[in-house]
């Protein structure tokens, strides 16, 4: 369980140009409850590639992550907070987000029981990909497809599919980006919520799992998962999944 944030933008820019410095605080300062792990993934246009930065230590006070959110300006970004699931160490392979063949992958949410989940991939798969955990084997099934030919939207509109229909309300809200598009999957109907306690930031308790994205006029657009004021935003439907591509802001949506 875990705090997802990305935007895309026809030219550079960072979250705090879009929302403002005290939102990107806002979001940041969840990492005091989701303290096992941040990291951050990027459209690097000098390399044409995209490029990840990940830690497992609490993001709250790291001055890298605000760096990455104030200061340095993309044209694609996404940055993930992580709670670890039980059971599932907080080990670097297991931050997110995940990258490989050009895509990097940031998952909010839990598919159980992971051990049926295994069986899903082959162990050359996942140990390339790396990590122990469910996310790392929703990535290695979406790397599947893309190797065999399929798009990206086309390979995680299957793997979603195929997930919610296997598994008992799988949890799975995702950020993909790329250098041309990044692709937002909100599919949490029926997932328990995570018990958590102590003073907790908005949403928390009733919408863990909502997502919300807002376009702007120069048509970059951001998305967040619940914590964040969200004032002009509006929500993602639930079981929906969004290509936003980088150049010229267009949209396509899925419906699962």
């Amino acid at each position: 369980m875990c705090r997802l944030l990305g935007f895309i933008s026809p030219t550079p820019t960072t979250a705090a140009d879009l929302i403002g410095v005290d939102e990107c605080r806002q979001w940041q300062s969840m990492g005091t409850v989701h303290d096992d792990g941040w990291g951050t993934a990027w459209i690097d246009t000098r390399a044409e590639a995209v490029a990840r930065f990940r830690t497992p230590t609490e993001g709250a006070d790291d001055p890298r992550l605000a760096r990455a959110l104030d200061a340095e300006a993309v044209d694609g970004r996404i940055c993930h907070l992580r709670m670890a699931t039980t059971g599932l160490g907080d080990l670097e392979e297991n931050t997110h987000p995940f990258l490989a063949d050009g895509a990097a992958m940031a998952h909010n949410g839990s598919v159980h029981p992971i051990e049926r989940l295994r069986e899903f991939v082959s162990v050359a798969e996942i140990d390339e990909v790396g990590g122990t955990t469910d996310s790392a084997i929703i990535f290695a099934l979406v790397l599947r497809r893309l190797r065999q030919g399929e798009s990206l939207l086309n390979a995680v509109t299957g793997t979603v599919r195929m997930l919610r229909s296997d598994f008992d309300h799988p949890g799975i809200n995702l950020l993909f980006l790329t250098l041309t598009e990044m692709i937002v999957v909100h599919a949490t109907a029926g997932t328990q919520v995570p018990y958590l306690q102590g003073p907790l930031p908005p949403d928390h308790h009733d919408h863990y799992y909502r997502m919300s994205w807002r376009r702007f006029p120069d048509k970059a657009m951001i998305v967040s998962s619940s914590g964040l004021d969200h004032k002009g935003w509006n929500l993602i439907e639930q079981n929906t999944i969004m290509r936003l591509t980088v150049a010229d802001g267009a949209e396509t949506i899925i419906r699962l």
